[in-house]
């Protein structure tokens, strides 16, 4: 069972934050049951495409076009260059209306990349000041928020530096070939029901404690951005994963689209950043899951490269305008999970947005 309930005590004050911001604007944002909100991210070679309008869009529910009801431009401010380490911000900074949840992911890395996350944050950080409220998460044995959302950078920097201290688990061991079944250690080799065991465990712990981020992240306005450093995990374990295993051995299709359409109903985009860089040889990743999640909620995955802090900084900066764009249920539609599809009018340019919405 995950533990969350730290998680959820502490995200009452970022909900608080949201709503004070609301009000100060003097707007009163009302939601409704049957009004799906949609927000998009539009891209050229160029970079950001910021002077879209209404009739450029489509949007499809089920592949049936939907008319908009709703369209709305957020957006961010540039990001602050970092303060002395001697100074903080002060209390009347502007900040973006976002929230991003840092999520460093030592369930599914291994120590040595570990290392190498917290340093190249710790380089990022004291150079570069993110304009959200951020806040740091540890999905683990057993998972914890580090930080609450905050624009402290000292504080930021204080909690990447406590999770680099976190003890090794018992599943973890970066000496090559453990759980091979030709392993030949003293206790005799883990047969492949004992591997078996061993991923399906990391799998379920990692899917749980994202359902549960999205779950309590639904109580936190608008837009959110989950910076998930990582190497990923296995959609299928088979053969591929565990040797001697069957083919399709265990399949994780309907958990994972059961826990992308939490964090699609919450808003949460997904940015994927696998701290492993470019090795010949070295530790085990899953790229395909860091695509998989970033696309499907509108994020982007950054991998194969060795500059992990331009990674993050671009995922930090990913918000600074976005389209918002709605359109009310169809009559009739049941209960369940359905598809959105979003179309531009104008040639080159490319669209990033959620895929689902939950009746």
């Amino acid at each position: 069972m995950v533990r969350t309930s730290v998680l959820l005590g502490s995200l009452v004050a970022a909900r608080m934050l949201g709503e004070q911001g609301a009000s100060d604007s003097g707007v009163v944002l009302r939601s409704s049951t049957t009004l799906v909100q949609v927000r998009v991210i539009a891209e050229n070679s160029k970079g950001a495409v910021t002077d879209l309008r209404r009739e450029d869009f489509e949007v499809l529910s089920d592949r049936k076009p939907q008319p908009l009801t709703l369209f709305t431009i957020e957006s961010g401010a540039e990001p602050r260059a970092a303060q002395s380490d001697s100074a903080k911000p002060s209390s009347d900074a502007r900040t973006d209306p976002g929230y991003a949840l840092l999520v460093l992911d030592w369930l599914n890395t291994d120590p040595v990349d570990r290392i190498m996350a917290q340093d190249n944050l710790v380089a990022l950080l004291k150079k570069f000041e993110p304009r959200q409220r951020v806040g740091l998460y540890l999905p683990s044995t057993k998972p914890r928020l580090l930080l609450d959302f905050t624009t402290d950078r000292d504080l930021l920097l204080d909690a990447i530096q406590a999770a680099g201290e976190e003890p090794i688990e018992a599943g973890d061991d970066p000496a090559p070939g453990q759980f091979d079944a030709r392993y030949g250690g003293k206790s005799g080799p883990p047969n492949i029901e004992m591997q078996l065991f061993f991923w399906n465990k990391k799998v379920v712990d990692t899917l749980h404690t994202f359902e549960a981020i999205a779950e309590h992240l639904a109580h936190v306005p608008g837009r959110k951005s989950l910076i998930w450093v990582s190497a990923g995990f296995p959609m299928v374990v088979d053969g591929t994963v565990v040797p001697g295993a069957k083919a399709g051995e265990i399949v994780y299709g309907h958990d994972l689209d059961r826990m992308l359409s939490k964090l699609n109903a919450s808003d949460v985009a997904v940015y994927s950043v696998d701290p492993r860089g470019l090795k010949a040889t070295g530790s085990r990743g899953f790229t395909g899951t860091l695509q998989e999640l970033a696309s499907r909620t509108g994020g982007t995955a950054f991998y194969d490269r060795n500059d992990l802090d331009e990674g993050i900084r671009l995922a930090f900066e990913d918000t600074r305008l976005v389209y918002v764009l709605g359109f009310h249920v169809p009559e009739g539609v049941a209960p369940g999970i359905h598809d959105i599809r979003v179309r531009v009018k104008r040639p080159g340019v490319k669209l990033r947005y959620r895929d689902t919405y939950s009746r």
